[in-house]
């Protein structure tokens, strides 16, 4: 008896930490889009004209020539829907040659632009 409660706390508790991490876990069973294929620019920028984080960006992308194409999350529903598919919870987001990278992190854009 002892054995089919525990087995029972098992499921439960997987199937809790399944529930709670389902983003992270879809994102492995379903492929992502390549929205970067859309676009002849390297970098596609998701963000807003309110957030500092992303005037940062556009200024860092801009200082550095690199060539980027932008979607305001607020303004563009084709940006809101890439945006949800990336799993977007913040801006900005960038797609630097179909590697997602979250935030202004200007070493992790040149990574991305390397590879």
């Amino acid at each position: 008896m002892k054995k089919i409660i525990v087995g029972f706390v098992a499921v439960g508790v997987l199937v809790g930490v399944l529930v709670l991490n389902w983003g992270s876990v879809h994102g492995l069973l379903v492929a992502r889009p390549d929205f970067a294929a859309q676009h002849v620019e390297p970098v596609v920028m998701y963000g807003t004209d309110w957030c500092g984080n992303c005037k940062m960006t556009r200024t860092y992308l801009r200082e550095n020539n690199i060539p980027f194409y932008e979607y305001d999350v607020d303004k563009s529903p084709e940006g809101q829907r890439q945006f949800k598919a990336l799993q977007g919870t913040g801006v900005p987001l960038l797609l630097v040659k179909n590697n997602v990278v979250r935030g202004f992190d200007p070493t992790a854009i040149q990574e991305a632009l390397r590879r």
